[in-house]
C-alpha cells in the first residue's frame, strides 16, 4: 500500500525526485537510511520479510512528507526481488538508488559451522545483494543514472575468529560491488560499498550481548555516510568506505 503526499520544499533538498529501494528497511541501518533519505526529498521503498516493521518505518517516512511503499520481500528469492522491483517501477516509474542492507550473522568456529547456517548466510548476505543488483541494473543503465550501495562490514576486510561464513560473505560483497561499479561506470551507474565496524543494531546485540554500547557506531552514523555517498556530484565517486570504532 502506498501512502503519503509528495511535495516540494522551498529549500533545495539533495534527493528530491529520487526513488530509493532499501532492503532490511524495517530497523537498524535500513530504517535510519530511509529516514535520512526522506529528509532529503527521496521517496522510499522498504523491503524486508517482517511486514509490521517496514509498515512502521513507512509511516515515519510519510510523516516527513514523502511517499513510502512497504513491500514484504524475502531477498533470498529471485521471484520476490523481481516482483518488488516491478511493483516499484509500476508505482514510481523508476529506481534511482538501491541500498542492499539486509543481512544475517551467525558466528561459530569452522568445525561447528552448520551447512544450513553457511547456506543461509550466503543466500542473504551475498545472493540477496546479487539479486537486488541484477533486478535494477539494466533499468539504471537505460536511464543513464543510478547508485547501488552495498552494506558489507569490516569483517569483509579482516577475517576474525568464529566468522568463517560471515566474513566470507562480506568479502564477496566487496568484490561484487567492484564489478558492479566497473560494468555500470560507462552507463552513469555507480556502486559503493560501506564497511562498518560494530553498529548498535538488534543483530549485533543478539550476537554480542556483552558489548559496551558506548563503543558502538550508531545506525544513524552509517546512514549519514550512505547519504553522503549517493549525494556526491556526478564527477565524484567513493567506491569503498570503512567505519572504524573504538571497539576495533
Amino acid at each position: 500500500m502506498i501512502t503519503g503526499i509528495y511535495y516540494s520544499e522551498e529549500e533545495l533538498v539533495k534527493l528530491e525526485n529520487r526513488i530509493a529501494i532499501i532492503t532490511g528497511g524495517g530497523r537498524g541501518i535500513g530504517r535510519s537510511t530511509a529516514l535520512a533519505f526522506a529528509k532529503e526529498g527521496a521517496d522510499i521503498v522498504l523491503a524486508a520479510r517482517t511486514d509490521t516493521e517496514i509498515a512502521a518505518v513507512a509511516k515515519e517516512v510519510t510523516q516527513l512528507g514523502r511517499r513510502a511503499l512497504a513491500i514484504t520481500t524475502d531477498i533470498q528469492l529471485k521471484t520476490d526481488v523481481d516482483a518488488m522491483v516491478a511493483r516499484t517501477l509500476d508505482t514510481f516509474g523508476k529506481v534511482d538508488i538501491l541500498v542492499n542492507n539486509a543481512g544475517v550473522a551467525i558466528h561459530n568456529p569452522i568445525p561447528k559451522i552448520r551447512e544450513e547456517d553457511w547456506d543461509l548466510t550466503m543466500a542473504v548476505n551475498l545472493k540477496g545483494v546479487f539479486l537486488g543488483t541484477q533486478a535494477v541494473f539494466s533499468h539504471m543503465c537505460e536511464q543513464e543514472y543510478g547508485h547501488i550501495v552495498n552494506v558489507s562490514s569490516v569483517s569483509g576486510k579482516f577475517g576474525h575468529n568464529n566468522g568463517g561464513a560471515y566474513c566470507a560473505s562480506k568479502f564477496a560483497v566487496i568484490g561484487f560491488t567492484e564489478t558492479t561499479n566497473n560494468e555500470g561506470r560507462s552507463h552513469g551507474v555507480k556502486a559503493s560499498v560501506v564497511c562498518p565496524g560494530p553498529v548498535d543494531t538488534k543483530m549485533r546485540r543478539d550476537n554480542h550481548p556483552d558489548d559496551v554500547v558506548e563503543h558502538l557506531t550508531l545506525p544513524e552514523d552509517v546512514a549519514d555516510l550512505i547519504l553522503f555517498l549517493v549525494t556526491q556530484p556526478p564527477r565524484a565517486h567513493t567506491l569503498e568506505t570503512v567505519i572504524r570504532t573504538p571497539l576495533m
